[in-house]
C-alpha cells in the first residue's frame, strides 16, 4: 500500500512539474507571437503615418502644431501646441505665437496672430531613402514678408524656421497634422 502512495505521489509530482514547463513554453511563445505583432503593427502604422504625411505635403494642407520654439541663439521653451503653429491651407498660410498666460499681445493670447498669402511654394525629397520633406515657403502677411523651411520627416515630425525682413529667426519644433483634424486655437489676426 505504500508503494502505490508513493507511486501516485511522485506521479502527481511529475504530472505537475511537466505542466509547468509546458506553460513556460506556451508563455514564450506566446510573447514571441505578440512582440512580432507588436512590430508588425507598428510597421503598419508607420506606413500609414508616412502616406498621410505624403498626402499632406502634396495638397499643401497641414499645420505644424510646436511643442518648442527656439530663437537663433537655441534657446528653447516648451510651450502649447493648441495656440504656437503654422498653418498651411493651399495658398493660404496662418503663423501664430503666443503664451499661455494670455496677457497684451495683438492677438489677446500674449502673442501675435498673422495671415497672409504663399507666393512661392517650393518641395524637395531629402534623406537617404528620399523619404522626407524640405519645403521652402514665401508668405506676404499684414506684418511683412517671411521667408519660412520646413524640414518634415516620413514620421510627420518637422522643425521650420521663420526669417523676416528683420535681424533674427523663430524656430518652431513640433508634428504636422492635417489641417482637418487639427484642434489649434486661432487668435485675433493683425
Amino acid at each position: 500500500m505504500k508503494k502505490i502512495m508513493v507511486i501516485i505521489l511522485i506521479s502527481v509530482v511529475a504530472l505537475n512539474a511537466y505542466s509547468q514547463v509546458e506553460n513556460q513554453v506556451d508563455s514564450k511563445t506566446t510573447k514571441k507571437l505578440t512582440k512580432a505583432q507588436r512590430m508588425e503593427q507598428r510597421r503598419i502604422e508607420a506606413e500609414e503615418t508616412a502616406k498621410l504625411v505624403d498626402w499632406m505635403v502634396e495638397n499643401k494642407q497641414f499645420v505644424l502644431e510646436a511643442n518648442y520654439l527656439s530663437n537663433q541663439y537655441g534657446e528653447r521653451r516648451v510651450v502649447s501646441s493648441n495656440i504656437n503653429f503654422i498653418a498651411v491651407d493651399s495658398s493660404k498660410i496662418t503663423i501664430q505665437l503666443a503664451s499661455l498666460t494670455g496677457i497684451g499681445g495683438a492677438n489677446g493670447m500674449g502673442g501675435i496672430t498673422a495671415d497672409g498669402n504663399i507666393s512661392q511654394f517650393r518641395i524637395e525629397k531629402v534623406g537617404k531613402d528620399k523619404k522626407g520633406y524640405s519645403i521652402r515657403i514665401m508668405a506676404m502677411t499684414h506684418i511683412g514678408s517671411y521667408d519660412i523651411t520646413f524640414f518634415i520627416t516620413q514620421g510627420g515630425h518637422a522643425d521650420a524656421t521663420i526669417t523676416g525682413t528683420t535681424r533674427g529667426k523663430l524656430n518652431y519644433h513640433g508634428t504636422l497634422v492635417p489641417l482637418t483634424v487639427s484642434k489649434v486655437y486661432k487668435g485675433m489676426t493683425i
